[in-house]
């Protein structure tokens, strides 16, 4: 099962995953050990399960994370009875039944256009505004795209999206000709870096990238809403949020004519704005 969500995640094989999430620093194991996991040929160490959903980037009470839980309590005792106790299913609450195939529906058209960047490439992003945007906008455009019309579209210098084109280009994120860029991954869902200790500076990073970014950006919709929740109710809503959010990628269409187009940036976040000394 490790393997099936590991590509799911966007990882085609195993040793570009360990790669890509920083190998045995991050994982606690080295490449044959992973691999063994992967196959059945052992189990990790209970205190490792953690790490490797963090690397995955899956939620620690996602479905997948339970999923995988699971499996690894039915490896461990041999029998499928404890796991079974942990799978009764909870009491019956908002979700209906078509909700949760629009949304299996959103998880699988996603999963077919992920891909995952390398440590390297994530670093090359997070030092440079412009490289990262610049980044953004090919992802999301068709085709070759000029110094001048990109220059055009974010207001960045000419000197400063050449820089970025051949940076880009170098970290094999783009091809290049002339003062013309394509990227690599047209189309593609970018998924976020992974949830590791070496990748902390650069998330923070790239968030302060996008902060500034969209300062300046036109807001075209907002929707706001205040209520009490418990903790469980808010893990269990984020699940519905970021399957809303993903959503998006089925309605991205690169191809569009430039002109009749734009580039959007959808955002969510959840504030708990009682209790304030809370932690």
């Amino acid at each position: 099962m490790l393997a099936c969500v590991r590509k799911d995640r966007g990882y085609a094989s195993a040793h570009q995953f360990f790669k890509s999430v920083g190998g045995s620093k991050t994982l606690g194991l080295s490449f044959m050990s992973y691999w063994d996991v992967e196959r059945g040929k052992k189990l990790p160490k209970s205190w490792r399960i953690k790490a490797l959903l963090a690397a995955l980037g899956i939620a620690p009470h996602s479905p997948i994370a339970k999923e995988l839980i699971l499996a690894y309590f039915r490896t461990l005792s041999g029998s499928d009875e404890l796991a079974q106790m942990l799978a009764a299913p909870d009491a019956p609450d908002a979700d209906l039944p078509s909700r949760e195939l629009e949304e299996a529906a959103a998880r699988q058209a996603q999963a077919k256009c992920t891909v995952n960047l390398t440590l390297r490439q994530w670093e090359l992003l997070a030092k440079d505004l412009v490289t990262d945007i610049t980044n953004d906008v090919l992802v999301d455009t068709a085709g070759w795209v000029t110094v001048r019309e990109l220059t055009e579209a974010t207001g960045f210098k000419p000197e400063a999206v050449k820089k970025a084109y051949k940076a880009l280009a170098s970290a094999g994120l783009t091809y290049l000709s002339g003062d013309k860029a394509r990227s690599r991954l047209t189309g593609k869902v970018v998924n976020a870096p992974p949830r590791i200790p070496e990748t902390i500076k650069l998330n923070i990073a790239l968030r302060e990238h996008m902060e500034t970014w969209l300062a300046g950006a036109e807001i075209v919709d907002g929707q706001s809403m205040s209520l009490r929740m418990t903790k469980g109710a808010v893990d269990k809503y984020r699940r519905h949020l970021e399957t809303a959010v993903n959503l998006a990628s089925v309605y991205g269409n690169p191809q569009t004519n430039r002109q009749e187009s734009a580039i959007y940036t959808i955002r969510t976040h959840i504030y708990r704005v009682t209790p304030r000394n809370a932690k």
